[in-house]
């Protein structure tokens, strides 16, 4: 009877390491599975604050996460910015869109993009709103030119309009995270 519990609890304990081996195989993209985080401050005379945590996903970064402060029942423009500097009071600091194919500014859902441009987030009643984001085009911690990690994420003031060049007529620069 012993013999048997010792078996089962062998079994049991190289079932856990084979489980445990699967959390660092590669995912569909050949890239193992990370993640990074960013936590959004306000820029100056603005209140918005918020954290994002960024997950490496086959086909793209998984962004999740909440934005509060924002205006109630408002649509704002979020992008990925070359940059991972917000220093300014502005964010300005934060250079323009990720951007190393050069492209022009687009919908997030068309090919013709930059690598950072992604949908608007829109708030609550509360002034807050919920990120349930795949950022596709780019990868975090590869080391090739779509990596983000070191580069900054950008709210808005106002909706990105998709079309307007070079950053969709988004406003301006109410929050700033590097992506570490």
């Amino acid at each position: 009877m012993a013999h048997k519990f010792i078996h089962t609890a062998i079994i049991g304990i190289s079932g856990l390491a084979a489980f445990a081996s699967c959390a660092d195989t590669p995912t569909a993209a050949g890239k193992a599975d990370v993640g990074a985080k960013a936590e959004l401050k306000a820029t100056s005379g603005n209140g918005v604050s918020g954290t994002l945590t960024l997950t490496q996903q086959s086909g793209g970064v998984h962004i999740t996460g909440t934005i509060a402060g924002l205006t109630p029942n408002s649509t704002h423009g979020f992008h990925v910015h070359e940059k991972g500097d917000c220093s300014a009071p502005d964010a300005t600091s934060a250079g323009g869109h990720f951007n190393p194919e050069h492209h022009q500014h687009g919908n997030p859902a068309s090919e013709e993009r930059h690598a950072g441009d992604m949908p608007n987030v829109v708030s609550d009643a509360k002034g807050t709103a919920k990120v349930d984001i795949v950022a596709t085009g780019v990868t975090l911690r590869s080391g090739d030119a779509d990596d983000i990690v070191g580069k900054a994420i950008i709210v808005h003031q106002k909706a990105d309009d998709y079309k307007s060049q070079p950053s969709g007529n988004a406003g301006s620069r109410i929050a700033c995270a590097i992506i570490k």
